[in-house]
């Protein structure tokens, strides 16, 4: 029996000075009236934002002064109920069950674990979220003969010889097809029961801004040392900047046709480095002057996928599809100058295809890291001597994603295909793994607090993202309000304690980044 929620919202007068403006409080009940610890309480602004805080241990919550605009209310406990809209003074709200459809990691938790399963994972879930938009058809399960002609279009748009092999030859359109119909036949899958973070995490506020282009796809964002943020409207090949404080954005077009702008990086002096796949250049902007600052464009001679300014200066990115040789350059944007190094090739890539090079880091010695989507391992480049050194992760087929370095010079690696964190230490050249709580969320993307210690995660398929206390090796989960929100990049305002998030499914979601402030003591 799916137990229903009561949420009493109440308006009431900030605690502040006599002119502070208004917050919202409240209480989050079963229908027996017993405190539903960890929902969800989202405010809908007029502006298009969204609000969301997680009620106590006794089912209060406390929306922040700014919320006071929302004419409505949501409350969620994933998995249990959820209400509708509804008018925020005075209100109770009841819901026999939750309506929001289940997230794509309850999808994949109901396919056999193994090697297949991370295969199909790694293959077939990076662009957009496997949920019961891709299972079903109208009422009924995808026939092993749809899910074929589905496979096969793919295959032939993004598979081996095409412009964007992100599939590889491993998939055959017939097993695979037969596979995925078996394995989803009798699947019933159920929102899993998060309840969001209790204690000081449990303070934290969730903020998401809907990009002024809902279509487009957010792929990358970095915070400013002012505070705004950067972010890469990929479709529309322009750049957004956003500022929190009053939710304006401010858009930079790119001079440059078909820009397709995806990762970005700041240096030092305020410059936003942003790599544009199409022309396969990496730009540079003066980002202090807004959107009449002056761009500058230097060929690399390939699709690059990550890029990061390293302590000379200099930025690096690496050729997403390069293979023989698989390559790695750096920009110098004053000279104009681009140093290219070869990453030997994998002696166990026998079918001649990409490795897919993904995340890309610079440590604060100048080393270079990086990792291999499809070739499964670890890279790191000394840049003065050229030398190369690289590991196999430790589990099959696991992943590989976006790193990053911690304050000790250990290398974060998010397992998207294994759903797991590992963490590599470049002394001892040992790797530790730390299975991820929700099966199936597929960590894509980690960050590091240098101030803190805490690793951050985005997941692709959870609805979720998570800190990571590496003394306590112990995970934080922070349910999130938008469903399908595929998060490909995240950045850690370590000056305010803020991270941000990217969702960008391709289709999926209307375009959107979040803020999550955690609580203080």
């Amino acid at each position: 029996m799916v137990t229903m929620i009561a949420v009493l919202a109440v308006f009431v007068a900030g605690l502040g000075e006599r002119d502070a403006p208004p917050n919202l409080a409240g209480r989050v009940e079963t229908d027996e009236g017993a405190p539903a610890s960890g929902a969800l309480v989202t405010a809908e602004l007029p502006d298009g934002r969204r609000m969301t805080v997680y009620a106590g241990d006794d089912g209060r919550f406390r929306l922040p002064a700014g919320a006071e605009t929302a004419a409505t209310l949501r409350a969620r406990l994933p998995g249990v109920g959820a209400t509708a809209a509804a008018p925020r003074e005075g209100a109770v709200l009841r819901l026999a069950a939750d309506s929001v459809a289940p997230p794509g990691s309850a999808w994949l938790a109901e396919l056999p674990r193994g090697e297949e399963r991370r295969r199909f994972i790694l293959d077939c879930t990076g662009c957009h979220v496997t949920d019961g938009q891709r299972v079903d058809v109208g009422d009924r399960r995808r026939s092993a003969a749809e899910w074929r002609s589905a496979i096969a279009l793919m295959t032939s748009q993004y598979g081996p010889g095409t412009g964007f092999p992100i599939i590889s030859s491993w998939v055959d359109p017939g097993s695979l097809s037969s596979w995925l119909a078996d394995g989803f036949a009798d699947a019933r899958p159920q929102t899993p029961p998060l309840r969001g973070p209790t204690g000081t995490a449990g303070r934290a506020i969730l903020t998401e801004y809907p990009i002024p282009e809902p279509a487009d796809l957010p792929h990358d964002l970095m915070v400013a040392a002012g505070g705004e943020v950067w972010i890469t409207g990929m479709f529309t090949h322009r750049m957004y900047r956003l500022d929190p404080a009053s939710g304006a954005f401010e858009t930079t077009p790119i001079p440059v046709p078909f820009a397709n702008p995806r990762a970005l990086d700041l240096d030092e002096a305020g410059r936003v480095w942003v790599v544009l796949g199409g022309p396969g250049q990496v730009a540079v902007h003066d980002g202090n002057a807004g959107p009449s600052g002056e761009w500058s464009n230097h060929d690399v001679g390939m699709y690059a996928h990550s890029i990061a300014v390293g302590p000379d200066g200099r930025g690096w990115v690496n050729g997403h599809f390069t293979h023989a040789p698989e390559r790695i350059a750096a920009v110098d944007a004053v000279s104009g100058d681009v140093e290219s190094f070869e990453i030997p090739p994998d002696p166990r890539g026998a079918d001649g295809e990409s490795t897919i090079p993904y995340g890309l880091r610079v440590g604060p010695d100048g080393t270079v890291w990086g990792t291999q989507l499809r070739g499964n391992r670890l890279v790191r480049l000394d840049p003065a001597t050229g030398d190369v050194d690289q590991w196999t992760l430790p589990v099959s087929h696991a992943g590989p994603r976006r790193p990053d370095i911690g304050p000790d010079g250990a290398v974060w690696i998010p397992l998207y295909s294994a759903n797991a964190l590992a963490r590599f230490d470049p002394v001892t050249r040992e790797f530790r793994t730390w299975e991820f709580p929700v099966d199936g969320a597929l960590p894509y993307v980690a960050r590091v607090d240098q101030r803190r210690g805490t690793v951050w995660l985005g997941t692709g398929h959870g609805d979720v993202v998570a800190s990571f206390d590496p003394d306590a090796e112990a995970f934080t989960l922070y349910p999130l309000p938008t469903r399908g929100a595929l998060i490909r990049h995240l950045d850690v305002d370590e000056e305010r304690g803020e991270v941000w998030f990217a969702y960008g499914a391709s289709p999926g979601i209307p375009g959107a980044v979040l803020r999550l402030a955690p609580g203080e003591g």
